[in-house]
């Protein structure tokens, strides 16, 4: 005599009815049904965002088409992974572990890689700042004050009473010439009437303004000599002059300050994808720029043997790698800074950048302003100030002694 096996039920197919129970009705098997899609639907979502986290990390300031899996804000590279593993607890059978697990790991990455919240503000108290500290700005200063004014740019400043301004985009520039639109601004005076007694020192379109003497003035980084010629333009100028440094004697020591502004990875004018424009050329070139830019600064940096200060316009992002060799040689000031989410750029929206503008404005999600020390520099309070209209970048204020 023979035994007829048992069927085996995997998990995704419905119990069977017992005997003589009644069917299920026709709305509970489409109910059934639309579950187990939203199950599936979860699944492949989570599965296909954790592949592009994975992804977007390994070639992040390695690979010159990086940029297009590194626009996305780390705020959202939070954001996603979390959204799933909600949505994961509304999968049925196997599906829900599964697609937890996928979200779980692609939300992990984040937190490890970049997410640009600033931890140490949930539990530091910043304390009174010691008297005597030195008070350094450090702004993009958009074209100076273009879409503005110049005198109400130099004004914001002044308000600030600062020992060393931090100036990037000190030039003029004609909308609709893109790289060919730069040139030099003139204006010494205008200057020296605005900050009398401080010393002045440049290099294409960055400036510094010190209080203090400056003993030294050196170029770093790659010259445009070495991509253009002995004998570049101004517009040359300013495509390869991104890091000044100037050592500045300070009550008998010397600081080494470093204003940097790092190559744009790609220009707002250059997005058309179905124009002529070779765009692998462009980002190939941009990238080169970027990684000469980063490592001639670290490279210097390393070497350096006085208390140092580093701030600017990096044009990068908490999630983007490109960050990862300063942080080797500098130590990163965003832990004196009080907000959980520092942001201190957002695209094509003036307009006073304050707390209560994080939802009414034009993508306020990033943060491309950063500063670094090294050596016996050491920073009390680092703050994301308003700039009233004048910039798309926020005013980074910085509280130091040495």
């Amino acid at each position: 005599m023979s035994i007829a096996p048992t069927p085996v039920r995997t998990s995704s197919e419905p119990a069977p009815a017992p005997p003589g129970a009644p069917a299920p009705g026709r709305a509970r098997r489409i109910a059934r049904g639309l579950r187990l899609q939203y199950g599936r639907a979860v699944v492949a979502a989570a599965a296909l965002w954790l592949v592009y986290a994975v992804v977007r990390w390994l070639v992040s300031g390695r690979w010159h088409w990086s940029l297009v899996l590194d626009v996305v804000p780390p705020l959202f590279l939070l954001g996603a992974p979390l959204l799933l593993l909600v949505a994961s607890a509304a999968a049925c059978g196997r599906r829900r572990p599964v697609a937890a697990a996928l979200a779980g790991a692609a939300l992990v990455l984040a937190l490890v890689t970049g997410s640009g919240l600033n931890w140490p503000a949930l539990w530091r108290e910043p304390g009174p700042v010691p008297a005597g500290a030195l008070r350094v700005v450090s702004l993009n200063t958009q074209y100076w004050a273009m879409a503005t004014d110049s005198d109400r740019l130099l004004a914001l400043l002044k308000a600030r009473d600062a020992d060393v301004y931090l100036l990037q985009e000190h030039v003029g520039w004609t909308p609709g010439l893109g790289e060919d639109g730069y040139w030099r601004l003139d204006d010494d005076a205008a200057l020296r009437r605005a900050f009398p007694g401080y010393h002045l020192a440049r290099r294409g379109e960055l400036l510094t303004v010190s209080r203090f003497p400056i003993v030294a003035q050196y170029p770093v980084g790659p010259g445009p000599a070495l991509a253009f010629g002995e004998k570049p333009d101004f517009g040359q100028e300013f495509a390869r002059e991104k890091v000044l440094r100037t050592d500045l004697e300070v009550g008998g020591r010397v600081l080494s300050t470093y204003n940097v502004h790092i190559t744009v990875p790609l220009a707002l004018d250059n997005l058309n994808p179905f124009s002529d424009f070779d765009h692998d050329r462009y980002l190939r070139r941009k990238h080169a720029w970027r990684q000469a830019e980063f490592a001639g600064l670290e490279k210097d940096v390393a070497a350096n043997g006085h208390p140092v200060l580093i701030a600017g316009d990096f044009n990068a992002t908490a999630s983007m790698r490109s960050l990862d060799g300063l942080r080797d040689v500098a130590e990163d000031a965003t832990s004196a800074n009080p907000a959980f989410l520092p942001l201190s750029w957002k695209f094509a929206s003036l307009g006073e950048f304050g707390e209560d503008a994080l939802f009414n404005r034009d993508l306020p999600f990033f943060r491309m302003d950063w500063a670094f020390t090294k050596g016996d520099a050491t920073v009390h309070r680092y703050d994301f100030l308003p700039t009233d209209g004048i910039s798309e970048h926020r005013m980074q204020e910085l509280r130091l002694t040495l």
